[in-house]
């Protein structure tokens, strides 16, 4: 690495902190190997979604996962008419088969599945088996909401309540509590800009979502696509370099023993329907969607209207992880 020459004492100093800042890709996922790298998931869904998740086997024969040109397609069903009485719409659900423990998980998204009344997808990290509980949600929208909501979920004591003038994205309703067992177990969460998420998102083209993790802090970022750091972009990632985060869960800012409550982690993607956060009251109430649609609830909709879910898709360019 070079460093100017100055008196050796500052050289030293302006070296090391440079060498505490450089990240080195440990893991890429593209087109080249996504299928190698994460297993699907063909369970019921944990959050009481009306989706029935399939296979890998099933999931490629249907063309609901494919590579396009050099990026990752995953669908959903977007053809067949459902029983609102069945399990619900096929769908992707997958894991990566690698964990991670700190550092910086960058993904790049031409296009993300938000948007559409009665869908609920994420890009998402937990620890896999048994452990304490730790959940990390880097994309996570619902509905035709507009904003991506950035959360955090523990199993044990843990709270961030920072400045506003840390964050570019704002609180979602003071929920600053992470622990499940707390009175709203919604956990501590931030609501990103508008054209985070969403139609808008893929609109302008898509985006990089980052997440760094340490001992001390998890901050995640978000850059449209004319807004990519070139660091990022030139493999070389330098979260000094950022600027302020989107959503900003550092310690100082909180009562966190981050360690003590976010174990290894396991990368996820999913696109569910309905349950717990697009069905229900996020129908009726949260957003615009039962009267926007004529149908009192999110499973009559999603089952009879598969042609409502044609843009339910991610594309995918890479995820990476640096350490």
């Amino acid at each position: 690495m070079w460093c100017m020459p100055v008196r050796p004492f500052w050289s030293f100093l302006l070296c090391f902190s440079s060498l505490i800042h450089a990240y080195t890709l440990v893991n890429s996922y593209d087109y080249t190997n996504w299928f190698s790298s994460f297993a699907f998931q063909a369970l019921p869904d944990p959050t009481a979604g009306f989706v029935d998740y399939v296979s890998e086997a099933d999931a490629q024969s249907l063309g609901l996962a494919k590579i396009i040109g050099d990026k990752v397609y995953m669908g959903v069903d977007n053809t067949t008419i459902v029983s609102s009485d069945s399990t619900g719409r096929k769908s992707i659900w997958i894991e990566s088969n690698e964990s991670f423990l700190h550092g910086l998980l960058i993904g790049d998204f031409d296009h993300i599945p938000g948007g559409a009344c009665g869908t609920w997808p994420a890009f998402w990290t937990i620890r896999n088996g048994d452990g304490t509980y730790g959940e990390i949600d880097i994309i996570e929208g619902f509905n035709d909401i507009t904003q991506n909501y950035m959360t955090l979920h523990t199993g044990g004591a843990c709270t961030f309540d920072p400045p506003a003038d840390t964050e570019t994205g704002t609180s979602n309703n003071g929920n600053t509590d992470c622990n499940l067992d707390s009175a709203t177990g919604v956990g501590c969460s931030v609501i990103g800009p508008e054209q985070s998420y969403g139609t808008g998102f893929n609109d302008n083209g898509g985006g990089i979502y980052a997440l760094e993790w340490t001992s001390s802090l998890i901050k995640i970022y978000f850059f449209p696509r004319d807004n990519i750091p070139a660091d990022i972009t030139n493999g070389t990632p330098d979260p000094t370099l950022w600027g302020i985060p989107t959503a900003n869960f550092d310690s100082q800012y909180g009562n966190c023993d981050i360690d003590a409550n976010f174990p290894a982690q396991t990368i996820y993607f999913d696109t569910t329907f309905c349950g717990a956060e697009a069905g229900g009251d996020a129908w009726t109430s949260w957003t615009d969607c039962s009267a926007v649609t004529g149908y009192g609830t999110c499973e009559s909709y999603v089952a009879e209207n598969p042609a409502a879910y044609d843009d339910s898709y991610w594309l995918i360019n890479s995820v990476k992880v640096y350490q």
